[in-house]
């Protein structure tokens, strides 16, 4: 199939509409598409930024929709945004981003839906929009310009404050560096640089992982150290994880909620044996996938399961340590997965939180006398992250703050700001099995 960027981008922005996240759709459509690299890098913007600004882009439409969008079509709704997007961000000329997105709407649907979108673009174009100042009106100006639903902001400005507040939505809005992971036992962070150095790819080392290197553009997929698993896409909050457990070589470890894998891969390449289970079948694939990736050795030493968490399938105190990267609110990574924001609500806090603490608590059963286990999750709510060690540490005597292992040591908890570390803004901490 060949087709224009602005087809692909309307079709991803439908699936996505419909359920599915985009960095799952987008490399199938992308394959398919037939368009070239610059093409394809625009495509991936386009949707991406349509989805983290959805909020700024509804303030401005639907003043100027005769119908409330939440009953216009998908696809009237999609073009809307995307041409939004164009218009008020992307900086994109106006008739350009008009005649491309209204021809595309056109393309999927009929003449009657993408004259609808032409004529509300054609409004927000001469009207230009408006937005809070964010030194008066740092809640409006997230809310708005900021594109953060409301319940999240109202989270961070009770955990930072409206400076904080601020930076933290600007960094959740800014397009993410692709980091990329070199494999313990494959090859090193400085190995990884000379390669990409050598392929003409400019890459750089993270500063806050030891093991990661940043690139500064392209598609980590086409390079030769992914493909063959030398290096896996991780962001370096998350290759901080494992190290933190501080397990030695033939460790046994169980991961409790492991998909898609990353963390138990890099658990196995690091020399210990890993039990990775995880409850939702399709996610036990991409375990196994991920392991086949990093080369024979490590693969040996990560069994996946099919189980709940919450119910291991090891015995009682069988364990050297124990990994528990735990479902959450996922609101430290709103920049690589932008619809994130708009998906969870704030009544799946408290029900999410309960599940961490019994897989955290089952985490502690594993283990043996002596052995460790890590919390971790990818978000910032204070229910997620201290209230839940605070309760694991209230419930069981058996268990003390330990200092977290590696480079994300040496406190017993962690917490990353996309704003203040340029990580996604994961939690972590340790705790020590005492008997």
């Amino acid at each position: 199939m060949t087709a224009s960027a602005r087809d692909v981008a309307l079709a991803a922005l439908g699936r996505v509409d419909g359920g599915a996240w985009a960095n799952l759709v987008l490399p199938g459509l992308l394959a398919r598409s037939g368009l070239g690299a610059g093409d394809r890098a625009a495509v991936t913007d386009l949707v991406n930024g349509t989805l983290r600004l959805r909020g700024a882009l509804d303030v401005q439409l639907a003043p100027l929709s005769r119908q409330p969008l939440a009953r216009l079509e998908p696809l009237v709704r999609s073009g809307l945004r995307l041409g939004a997007y164009e218009l008020l961000f992307a900086g994109t000329a106006p008739h350009a981003a008009l005649h491309e997105v209204v021809g595309a709407v056109r393309r999927a649907g009929h003449q009657g839906q993408a004259g609808y979108v032409n004529a509300v673009l054609r409004r927000l174009a001469a009207a230009g929009p408006r937005w809070p100042d964010p030194a008066r009106d740092p809640v409006g100006w997230a809310t708005t310009r900021g594109s953060h639903p409301a319940w999240i902001v109202e989270e961070a400005l009770e955990r930072l404050g409206p400076d904080e507040l601020v930076a933290l939505v600007e960094a959740d809005n800014a397009r993410p560096a692709v980091t990329l992971r070199a494999t313990p036992g494959r090859a090193t962070r400085d190995e990884l640089l000379a390669e990409l150095a050598a392929a003409g790819v400019e890459a750089a080392p993270s500063g806050r992982s030891p093991d990661c290197v940043e690139l500064a553009r392209g598609d980590p997929r086409e390079l030769a150290a992914v493909r063959d698993g030398r290096a896996v896409v991780q962001d370096a909050a998350s290759a901080l994880v494992a190290p933190a457990l501080g397990v030695g070589r033939g460790a046994v470890v169980v991961d409790l909620a492991a998909g898609p894998g990353g963390k138990s891969g890099q658990l196995a390449a690091l020399g210990a044996r890993v039990v990775a289970v995880e409850l939702h079948p399709a996610r036990a694939r991409l375990v196994r996938e991920t392991a086949d990736r990093l080369g024979p050795a490590a693969a040996g030493r990560l069994l996946a399961v099919v189980g709940d968490g919450t119910r291991p399938p090891v015995h009682a105190g069988q364990a050297d340590g124990a990994l528990v990267d735990a479902p959450c609110t996922n609101l430290g990574s709103l920049r690589r997965r932008p619809e994130a924001r708009w998906r969870h609500q704030p009544e799946e806090v408290e029900p999410l939180a309960a599940l961490q603490l019994r897989l955290l608590e089952a985490a502690a059963d594993a283990v043996r006398p002596g052995g460790a286990v890590v919390y971790s999750v990818c978000t910032w709510t204070r229910a997620e992250t201290d209230a839940v060690a605070d309760a694991l540490l209230a419930r069981r005597a058996d268990l003390e703050p330990a200092p977290l292992a590696g480079p994300a040591g040496p406190a017993p908890r962690r917490q990353l700001w996309p704003h203040r570390d340029g990580t996604d803004g994961l939690f972590l901490a340790r705790f020590a099995k005492i008997r």
